[in-house]
């Protein structure tokens, strides 16, 4: 614990910086300030996300300090759980190296496990619901097994309102039970989805009484349909290694029934997170970070006496898993490899310089700019920008930042006239000329801009041109720009206090 809590103290004292949590953060603060999740702005999460980012912003504001505070306690609960899991099934052996191997995956930089994103908070319930669902493998039909499993499908439901990805280790931990237990494993699986099913609807339901179901499935389902056959190209290259894991994944969910259920379960976890998120084609790090719980789980099994024991029933069981797990595996390699531009691992030299520049900025060597420039060059551009707005008594002035990051929304405080924060998801739900047509039927007082986001998302500064005057701009890149007819605002006095 002490390991993880180190590794994760410079998270605490980032800048603002990362772009998907500020687009998370911007649309919880609009949905709870007079906005409506899925139908008056946008977002393509589940609620329970951005009632996570709302806890922080009431605790703390838009601060980094708060979204990481709690990051960093759901990495806490999941080391709880990872080490109930080995100390009540393997009693207690092989715990060090799974703990330390646990905590510097889910806090090192390495995947992003220094961030607020989704898969830094569902970790937290999917090792707990996995822990309850080999204490209901674990026991005999009855009312213990019944309620583990119960507990199971809730914890798997308030992950899957954190992120659509946890119904697949869900639906597979399901399956599972179901295989594996010799009697009532239909009703430990019935225990299991029933309470999934009511949390996960209880959940979404004011939103489709809100916004509506139509709406609400297109933000959660169809508009991932884009995500994918953009970065997915339909050939024998790319399906068939991916039927290949799907298959492999099948036949080990049967080959493992009736097997000793607790390191079958850990394989079965482990491919079904690398192929869940392998799917869609991009190679981000932060989607391994699922997949570094049942890992460090089964690095511990591998350090345990009495390993080889498992080449016998228990290991033949296991290997269609392995094998699907390796293939997942590899195709995240080549992914890594071929230099996708949706991502690559630019984590691995952010993590080599992350805590020397943390010590550089503790001990005054390194500058403030350096350290932000360090993240992001946006970031001292957006905080000069929100710094000006203040200046300017423009706190509350209709805007849009039309950039990929939505940082300054929040820090000067703008409001919001298009339906998504991060303007690359108006972008992609609007069209390029459906943007630029809502933009000037808005008429924002203010549009930030910064010279990246120019040229990415439609003809803008043809709208520029026409109806704003640029008041100022930094080295760093960021614009910002007032309605012609809004200038006077420069030269009003201060509110009274």
């Amino acid at each position: 614990m002490l390991l993880y809590l180190l590794v994760r103290l410079p998270s605490w004292f980032e800048p603002h910086w990362y772009t998907d949590e500020a687009g998370y953060a911007t649309t919880a603060w609009m949905s709870t300030h007079g906005r409506t999740l899925y139908l008056t702005v946008w977002n393509n999460k589940p609620p329970l996300l951005f009632w996570i980012y709302d806890l922080a912003l009431a605790g703390f504001g838009p601060s980094e300090l708060g979204l990481h505070l709690l990051s960093t306690l759901a990495g806490v609960l999941t080391l709880v759980a990872v080490g109930k899991i080995v100390r009540e099934n393997w009693d207690g052996r092989g715990s060090w190296p799974t703990l330390i191997v646990a905590a510097l995956l889910i806090g090192l930089p390495l995947l992003s496990g220094d961030l607020a994103l989704p898969e830094n908070f569902l970790i937290a319930p999917e090792a707990w619901a996995m822990l309850f669902v080999l204490r209901a493998l674990r026991t005999g039909p009855g009312r213990r097994q019944y309620l583990a499993a119960t507990m199971a499908g809730g914890l798997f439901g308030l992950a899957c309102l954190i992120q659509q990805t946890s119904l697949a280790p869900f639906l597979a931990a399901v399956v599972f039970v179901a295989l594996q237990t010799r009697r009532r494993g239909l009703a430990a699986a019935v225990f299991m989805i029933v309470p999934g099913v009511v949390i996960g609807a209880a959940g979404l339901a004011p939103y489709v009484l809100w916004a509506g179901l139509g709406n609400v499935y297109f933000y959660l389902v169809t508009s991932y349909q884009g995500y994918t056959s953009r970065t997915l190209p339909l050939g024998a290259t790319t399906l068939l290694p991916r039927l290949l894991a799907a298959l492999l994944l099948a036949w080990g969910l049967v080959a493992g029934r009736r097997r000793d259920p607790r390191t079958v379960l850990l394989w079965l976890w482990l491919g079904v997170e690398l192929f869940t998120y392998m799917l869609p084609n991009r190679a981000y790090p932060f989607h391994l970070l699922p997949s570094a719980v049942p890992l460090a789980l089964l690095v511990g099994r591998a350090a345990r006496p009495g390993w080889a024991k498992l080449r016998s029933r228990v290991g033949w069981a296991t290997a269609p898993l392995v094998a699907s797990a390796g293939v997942s595996a590899l195709i995240w390699v080549v992914m890594f490899a071929g230099g996708l531009p949706q991502g690559d691992l630019y984590t691995v030299p952010r993590t080599v310089l992350y805590y020397p520049m943390f010590l550089g900025r503790m001990t005054g060597r390194i500058s403030e700019g350096q350290y932000q420039s360090f993240y992001d060059l946006r970031v001292p551009a957006e905080r000069a920008a929100a710094n000006w707005v203040q200046a300017h008594h423009l706190q509350g002035a209709t805007a849009i930042v039309w950039s990929a990051d939505a940082w300054v929304y929040l820090l000067a405080p703008l409001t919001p006239v298009l339906p998504a924060p991060p303007i690359y998801k108006d972008f992609d739900w609007m069209g390029q000329q459906g943007l630029i047509q809502r933009t000037v039927e808005a008429r924002p007082e203010l549009i930030v801009v910064t010279n990246d986001a120019l040229s990415s998302y439609g003809p803008i500064q043809q709208v520029l041109d026409r109806y704003y005057v640029r008041v100022e701009s930094t080295s760093d890149g960021a614009v910002w720009l007032l309605r012609s007819d809004f200038q006077s605002v420069l030269h009003r006095p201060p509110p009274a206090a």
